[in-house]
């Protein structure tokens, strides 16, 4: 769940993704407690940051 969330992120260009294309998508394998649950808990455990923006929320991966 967690581990297959943060390698979309890790993926994606400037290890940045809309929260839009994460909540519209499809759950990636593993996610069995749902994307919204477990966006939650990334950004409570401090993994990933939430940047607004004008077109909506960026999740950024949080620098180690």
């Amino acid at each position: 769940g967690r581990r297959a969330l943060l390698a979309l992120v890790r993926r994606s260009r400037h290890r940045e993704l809309p929260l839009r294309e994460l909540q519209g998508g499809k759950a990636p394998p593993g996610a069995h407690l749902g994307v919204p649950f477990l966006l939650h808990d990334l950004l409570g455990a401090g993994q990933l940051r939430s940047v607004p923006t004008p077109a909506g929320p960026l999740l950024r991966l949080a620098e180690p």
